[in-house]
C-alpha cells in the first residue's frame, strides 16, 4: 500500500468513528431491504389494477347478455313487421281495392 492509500483509509476510519455505525448500517439495510419493499408495494398496486380489469370484463359480459335479450326481442318485432309488409305487398300486387285496375285490362302492372 502506498502512503496515500493508508491516509485515505485512516481518514475513512476517523469519519466512521465520528459518524458512528448507525447511519451506515441504516443505509446498508435500506439497500438490502428497499427493493423488497418497493416490489411489495408495486405488487399490491398491480393486484388492484388486475381486480379492476377483471371487474370491467365481468361488466362487459353482463352487458353482452343484456344486449342479447334485447336483440331477441327486436328479432321478433322484425319478423312480425316483415310478415305484415309481405301482406301489404301481396295486396298491392293483386290490387284488389283499385276499381280502375279491374275495369281497364290494358293497364300493365309493374312488379
Amino acid at each position: 500500500m502506498t502512503p496515500q492509500d493508508v491516509a485515505v483509509l485512516t481518514a475513512l476510519a476517523a469519519m466512521l468513528q465520528q459518524i458512528g455505525t448507525w447511519p451506515i448500517l441504516s443505509v446498508m439495510v435500506f439497500v438490502m431491504i428497499g427493493p423488497w419493499i418497493a416490489m411489495f408495494l408495486l405488487s399490491r398496486n398491480m393486484d388492484k389494477r388486475h381486480s379492476a380489469v377483471v371487474q370491467m370484463y365481468e361488466s362487459n359480459v353482463q352487458l353482452v347478455k343484456n344486449y342479447e335479450k334485447i336483440a331477441d326481442g327486436l328479432q321478433d318485432i322484425l319478423v312480425l313487421s316483415t310478415q305484415a309488409m309481405t301482406g301489404v305487398k301481396t295486396s298491392v300486387d293483386n290490387n284488389l281495392y283499385c276499381p280502375l285496375m279491374r275495369k281497364d285490362p290494358k293497364t300493365v302492372r309493374q312488379s
